[in-house]
């Protein structure tokens, strides 16, 4: 396993969300920016990201009952995270007006652009390949129950969330896989550069949230330490011990663990301006969670491996 290339990937985000700040501190990326490219990001480049995650993985040894067992146990440590997040909240003593997002933030994670990138570091392909069909419950978890929340609650749900892009780009995608459709050479060109474009742009999406924003205001929050404790540590305990119960594959057993002890989804800072939500809050839970990672997935990875 090379950490030194993981630490390598978790730093380059950390360098894009300082560039993010410092754009809007400048005046540069001002806030009807921030959510034209929130709409870009959720309907377009995280599309094109969805589809080249999973066309490009070499998923010719998988066979269609090692696929279901990856969507179920991938489904089931999803479910987890929501559930968890969703007692916490509502156990614990919270400001109202930030329950749906802290929710969202520690339910979420970082599937494609840092859980991706660290499983494939450590398994390659066929790694990857597992967390790309993560976006199946992740999509379907997201757009129907998370998107509820933002909008004001449990009553909040539309049957159209059902047909959202991300949504739609997922099925999509894993039907190409299970039909073995071919897909030009061109396309695949076109769609991996575009991904390429997906992960700065999402985090200079959250640096430009959080540009006018005080590190030390967050920092004083009392409901980030909480946020931490539930991602990198509830969570992941959690998750390591219904593996044990459910799951006699190593690599998608710790492909689980490693999911829930990532940072939280930067498509909850789009998602909450797209919504009429301010990104401050969400950004400043990102930005702190995908700081604490570069510690935590190490020790994560090196303590479950």
């Amino acid at each position: 396993m090379q950490m030194s290339a993981l630490l390598t990937k978790m730093l380059l985000f950390v360098v894009v969300i300082a560039l993010g700040m410092f754009g809007a501190k400048k005046k540069i990326l001002a806030p009807e920016f921030n959510r034209g490219l929130s709409w870009l990001l959720v309907n377009f480049f995280i599309v094109a990201s969805i589809f080249n995650s999973v066309i490009s993985m070499d998923a010719g040894s998988l066979s269609m009952r090692e696929l279901g067992r990856i969507l179920l146990i991938s489904t089931l440590t999803l479910f987890l995270l929501y559930a968890i997040a969703a007692i916490v909240v509502r156990v614990l003593p919270v400001e109202k007006e930030k329950v749906p997002q802290l929710e969202l933030l520690m339910g979420t994670i970082n599937n494609l652009f840092v859980t991706l990138p660290v499983v494939e570091t450590i398994y390659g392909a066929k790694g990857a390949f597992i967390i790309a069909l993560g976006c199946i419950p992740f999509n379907l978890f997201l757009f129907t129950y998370g998107i509820a929340r933002l909008r004001g609650g449990d009553g909040g749900f539309r049957f159209k969330d059902l047909l959202s892009a991300p949504l739609v780009a997922t099925i999509a995608a894993v039907a190409v896989f299970a039909l073995r459709i071919p897909v030009p050479a061109a396309v695949r060109s076109i769609l991996s550069a575009i991904s390429g474009a997906t992960v700065p742009l999402s985090m200079l999406l959250v640096g430009a949230s959080l540009g006018n924003v005080s590190l030390l205001k967050a920092l004083r929050d009392r409901t980030m330490p909480l946020l931490c404790g539930v991602r990198f540590l509830l969570a992941p305990v959690v998750i390591y011990f219904v593996m044990k119960l459910v799951c006699h594959d190593d690599m998608l057993a710790n492909s689980m663990v490693i999911t829930a002890a990532s940072p939280c989804a930067i498509i909850v800072t789009a998602l909450s301006l797209q919504t009429g939500r301010s990104g401050e809050y969400s950004s400043e839970g990102i930005l702190l969670t995908t700081l604490l990672s570069l510690v935590t997935l190490p020790i994560t990875a090196y303590l479950i491996l």
